[in-house]
């Protein structure tokens, strides 16, 4: 049997062969004294009834082929050919019951007879290992197809590292743990199948060794050999990634074929650590390509959203100044109002690009204060009336007073560009109703409007930056989509949360609740 065919040998198997322990000795020993007892019972029934002594001894030969199959090894195959030329020398040659020969031709019979039984047997155990070693062969190429199967399958490097350390644990039969750095060199993820035996501080240099030398270290290496675990270091094309250790509780160290098959799978994890290193890359760099996308666009809205209310305000000032004698004093004011409108449309604008721009890098720092519901809805109907003086804008509240724990100027904010979306797709003269009521713990804010509404493919998008509602009944689409999307933002950073829905048979809902009273946010 060639040293491949002894690495290929499954691991487990070649642990339990190694060596002859004393409960397989003591039982192969019994084995042969029961087949040599049957054996020679049978072949004294043949000589009685007076068969040929060639057929005792093909008693005994069958005797030590079963011995041979059975016990597997050479040595009993050599012993039972022994013992059956001498139970056959003494129960069966004359003189009887003596190891004394008077027949010098029984001495060729004698040699014979070890011979081809030695020779049969020894043949009978290289068929049975090689049978066996097909099936470690058949075993060992399934173990690692399985292992191999489930890593393409991982999602995630900490998925990753629970997948190899127990598969790895699951066929060695020992205590793993397995380590993944980052490229500082600290560690990201670790997980440990088994028993924690990996917290002395020689198993520690092993492993940090193990990562920054790329050597292997530990039990059955000249590096920290004291420590209980054999630390192998993970590589792939960026370097060494991560760090396997395998506790080492029977014997100094892991068998031949353990380290052949380290060294198969060990590949396998380096590959799928570098695609999920690859897969984070592109993912970054996908962002940073979106995050690009998103700013340009933006730029390109506030463009296009920018000219129109600063076309109308210098439109509006030039006409004023060239005829401001000729003017009368209603005209005059119905100039200063357009031009109020769009400045205030403008601030407003500006108000949600500067607030979205917070909550994207994170610099919104909430100013959570009591405030009473009613009057951030009051302070933001009357901000949204002085524009939209051709709309009925109502307001229900309860007759008690509902306070919340909040940011009032960024919930004030939040009505507001709900009530100037319901103005924007509602028609001239139609009604848009603020309600608040408490459900619980929860003030629960909401906005309707008597518009066409939203078709039911647009509802979950429409907290999405940038979006803007294809509604072909919406009557003055102002904006860059980023109303709703803001909203959503703060109402979140409240621990809130804002749904939309169509209000039937026509118009649109929506609704956010904050948390009320005394409750913490």
């Amino acid at each position: 049997m060639s040293e491949e065919d002894n690495d290929i040998k499954f691991f487990k198997l070649s642990k339990s062969k190694m060596g002859v322990q004393k409960g397989g000795f003591y039982k192969k020993i019994l084995i042969m004294v029961l087949i040599m007892f049957v054996c020679t019972m049978v072949s004294m029934l043949s000589y009685y009834i007076v068969m040929f002594e060639s057929n005792i001894v093909m008693i005994y030969l069958l005797g030590i082929l079963m011995i041979s199959y059975l016990a597997e090894s050479y040595l009993y195959s050599l012993y039972a050919s022994v013992v059956a030329v001498l139970l056959y020398n003494f129960f069966f040659t004359e003189p009887f019951y003596t190891f004394k020969v008077n027949d010098p031709n029984y001495l060729l019979t004698f040699f014979v007879m070890f011979i081809v039984g030695f020779i049969t047997s020894m043949l009978t155990i290289r068929v049975n290992l090689e049978r066996q070693l097909v099936e470690d062969r058949e075993e060992y190429i399934s173990a690692l197809y399985d292992i191999e199967k489930k890593l393409l399958n991982v999602k995630s490097r900490e998925e990753l590292a629970s997948v190899s350390a127990g598969e790895i644990a699951r066929y060695f039969g020992e205590n793993v743990v397995v380590r993944f750095f980052g490229s500082e060199g600290e560690q990201i993820h670790s997980h440990i199948e088994g028993a924690d035996v990996f917290g002395s501080a020689a198993d520690h240099s092993a492993c940090m060794e193990a990562y920054e030398s790329g050597n292997p270290c530990g039990r059955g290496t000249p590096l920290f050999s004291t420590a209980r675990a054999y630390y192998r270091p993970i590589f792939n094309q960026y370097g060494v990634q991560g760090v396997i250790g395998i506790s080492v509780s029977k014997g100094n160290e892991l068998l031949q074929a353990q380290y052949s098959f380290m060294d198969v799978i060990i590949p396998q994890i380096a590959v799928v650590l570098q695609r999920e290193k690859n897969y984070e890359k592109q993912q970054k760099a996908q962002m940073e390509i979106q995050k690009e996308r998103l700013r340009a666009d933006m730029l390109r809205s506030v463009s296009h959203d920018f000219r129109t209310p600063l076309a109308g305000v210098m439109g509006l000032s030039s006409t004023a100044l060239d005829n401001y004698d000729k003017m009368s004093d209603e005209v005059r004011k119905k100039f200063l109002q357009s031009i109020y409108e769009d400045a205030n449309w403008l601030n407003e604008m500006v108000e949600n690009i500067l607030q979205t721009t917070r909550f994207e890098e994170g610099r919104v720092n909430l100013n959570i204060a009591e405030e009473a519901a009613e009057e951030i809805i009051t302070e933001a109907v009357t901000h949204v009336k002085k524009h939209a003086n051709k709309h009925k804008i109502l307001v229900k509240i309860p007759d008690e007073i509902i306070l919340i724990r909040a940011d009032g100027v960024l919930i004030r904010q939040v009505i507001v560009n709900l009530l100037n979306n319901a103005v924007s797709y509602s028609p001239e003269g139609s009604e848009i109703i603020v309600f608040l009521h408490r459900e619980g713990d929860r003030a629960v804010f909401e906005v309707k409007d008597n518009g066409p509404g939203i078709a039911n493919a647009e509802l979950s998008h429409v907290f999405e930056r940038y979006y803007r509602s294809g509604t072909s009944g919406a009557v003055k689409s102002k904006g860059m989509g980023l109303g709703l999307s803001l909203c959503k933002s703060i109402v979140e950073a409240h621990n809130g949360e804002i749904t939309v829905r169509n209000n039937v048979p026509h118009g649109t809902i929506v609704s956010f609740y904050l948390l009320s009273d005394k409750e913490s946010i």
